[in-house]
């Protein structure tokens, strides 16, 4: 897979290019596009937020057009793993590789991105947009309008955010970041996996990740959430396409858990049916999400 980052000065936009060649996958667009700009974009950096964003997609060779240092060949890799994936470009002598001291973290709509927030402490509230017409860099929020979120590798809680790591990469130097908070919980062995290499990759171009509810237990997680009556306009304007956080399975989870918490019956009874609902309708829970649901909120498991 050939990849290039083009700058539209004019435009104001960024589109990363790639050509797919022997033994590649055809990703589901015919090139991905950020609107806004960077002023500055390291070339390690560069080449992770491609191979990221082309995760599922690159089997043959992995080939950014800027290449990469030789620091950063072997994570970016280790990556593919357990595809044997053979990078060009790369460059021997010793490069500069910028640091940040800004944490954000990324916001993925939800409930885990509350959870996360009130868990650790942030900079930057990092978020992907299909609607925003335009990127929005503020001091403490960062708005990317972009279609990323198509090249999402697979379900699960990782997976949908490897797009947004993507996309925090190319911003990553404009924005002063080190150090990038993930909202998981509940990832399954093939995600643990990836998170390993993935941390890898990131150490190698001076980012740190952490994952501040990974693994945490059931009455953790409840303590970080707030009323759910409090949350309603944080699910509505982080899901552009929904009326009403009532559409939303994560603003019922949050009711779920906090009825936990409470111990009000007809709450919980109500957010369970809504739950048992969505699962019905094809909605993919994580499994301590599903077992919590189905054995109707009394698990303390993590």
């Amino acid at each position: 897979m050939q990849t290039e980052t083009v700058f539209d000065p004019f435009e104001r936009s960024i589109t990363i290019k790639y050509s797919p060649e022997r033994y590649d996958a055809y990703p589901p667009a015919a090139n991905a596009w950020i609107e806004g700009r960077l002023v500055e974009l390291n070339r390690d950096r560069e080449a992770a937020a491609h191979a990221l964003l082309l995760f599922s997609f690159i089997s043959g060779q992995f080939c950014p057009s800027r290449g990469c240092g030789v620091d950063v060949a072997g994570p970016l890799r280790d990556l593919f793993s357990p595809r044997s994936v053979n990078l060009t470009g790369v460059d021997l002598s010793p490069a500069r590789i910028p640091s940040g001291v800004r944490t954000a973290i990324l916001h993925d709509g939800t409930y885990r991105t509350v959870a996360a927030a009130r868990a650790r402490r942030s900079d930057v509230i990092f978020k992907l947009s299909e609607s925003a017409q335009t990127t929005l860099v503020g001091p403490r929020n960062i708005t990317v309008s972009s279609n990323f979120n198509f090249f999402s590798p697979g379900r699960g809680q990782l997976n949908a955010l490897i797009p947004s790591i993507a996309a925090a990469l190319l911003f990553s130097e404009d924005a002063g970041l080190g150090r990038l908070v993930l909202p998981i919980h509940d990832l399954n062995q093939s995600e643990l996996d990836l998170l390993n290499r993935l941390s890898g990759l990131l150490a190698a171009v001076n980012i740190a990740v952490e994952a501040p509810l990974l693994g945490k237990n059931l009455r953790t997680l409840s303590e970080l959430l707030p009323d759910p009556s409090s949350l309603e306009l944080f699910f509505t304007e982080g899901h552009e396409y929904s009326n009403t956080p009532d559409d939303l399975s994560d603003f019922w989870f949050v009711k779920l858990l906090w009825a936990r918490r409470t111990g009000t019956p007809k709450d919980l009874d109500e957010a369970t049916a809504r739950l048992q609902a969505f699962s019905e309708a094809g909605h993919v829970f994580s499994s301590w999400e599903q077992n919590l649901i189905m054995s109707r909120g009394t698990d303390a498991h993590a």
